[in-house]
């Protein structure tokens, strides 16, 4: 038997003890398969590419989804943080070695994933998935791999609102500040359209916060807004900056209408603390906040 074969038949006994140990309800055996699964995908993300290698890859890949979905299923948060951890260090691997077809296949299962633990209320494998799509973003947004980082900001935004409804404040906590430091990179890599888009998914997260009458975190996205606008000061991103103050005074705006004295406050601080001096006429702007909005939706209507 080749090398070859020796690996692909261990992977496949690999995902044989990780399903079946899911189905079992064995945690500590789980966790173990996951590792070695993580392990055999880094592994071919070093190879050369080739169709075999990507193949294999990606069935590895869905396999640690499968067995997450299980222990998401049978609420096993120990196994499950495990998988999200598993699949989150391929995709970052990925991203290092500029291998965009598995990480987009990698980051399509994790964030599918982290929404499913979300649903399920169970905060820290939420949290854990957050972190793993946080660590993503920053990386893809140091390779300057737009796409990949654009992507990771507006699945990260999707598990903010899912924790939001499910009342987890660990992931929201977490998923909020990966967007911050998400944005604040990518700004400070020179990429404008990354950091605009940053301040847009902020403003969207803090109105569907004002529609659930959640002050609290109107007023943490404020607060976020805020502090990434002066992060964008300092690395001298105008354009982006303008639409960290547009989305301040948005929601300053709305939390006056919903009677929010507090975020109302909040946003006139932060207003306060910024400076938009020299920015981009108004009309170039509108246009790059459209764009990117259309890329937005163009993502939220794929997933």
């Amino acid at each position: 038997m080749s090398s070859v074969d020796e690996r692909e038949l261990a992977e496949v006994r690999m995902i044989e003890e990780g399903l079946r140990s899911a189905y079992d309800g064995d945690a500590e055996r789980v966790v173990e398969a996951l590792s070695r699964l993580r392990d055999f995908a880094v592994q071919l993300v070093h190879l050369e590419i080739t169709a075999e290698y990507e193949l294999d890859a990606k069935a590895l890949i869905i396999a640690m989804g499968d067995i997450g979905r299980e222990t998401a299923e049978k609420r096993m948060e120990t196994a499950s943080i495990a998988s999200v951890r598993a699949l989150g260090e391929v995709a970052v691997e990925a991203v290092d070695q500029k291998r965009e077809s598995l990480a987009l296949k990698a980051l399509s299962v994790l964030v599918s994933l982290a929404l499913e633990l979300g649903g399920k209320s169970m905060d820290a494998a939420a949290k854990s998935a957050a972190e793993s799509l946080g660590s993503f973003g920053k990386v893809s947004s140091r390779k300057k791999m737009e796409v990949l980082t654009g992507l990771s900001e507006v699945y990260l935004m999707q598990l903010s609102i899912k924790a939001m409804e499910k009342n987890l404040s660990e992931t929201w906590d977490i998923a909020l500040s990966f967007l911050r430091e998400i944005g604040s990179s990518s700004a400070e890599q020179a990429m404008e359209n990354g950091a605009v888009g940053t301040a847009i998914l902020l403003e969207e997260l803090g109105t569907a916060a004002v529609r659930g009458r959640d002050e609290p975190r109107v007023t943490n996205v404020i607060q976020t807004l805020g502090k990434l606008g002066r992060e964008l000061s300092q690395h001298g991103s105008k354009s982006a900056l303008v639409q960290t103050v547009w989305a301040l005074e948005i929601l300053r705006i709305l939390a006056l209408r919903s009677k929010m004295e507090s975020a109302e406050t909040a946003g006139k601080v932060e207003l306060e603390s910024l400076s938009t001096a020299g920015i981009l006429d108004e009309e170039q702007n509108l246009e790059k906040i459209q764009e990117i909005k259309e890329f937005h939706q163009h993502i939220l209507r794929r997933s």
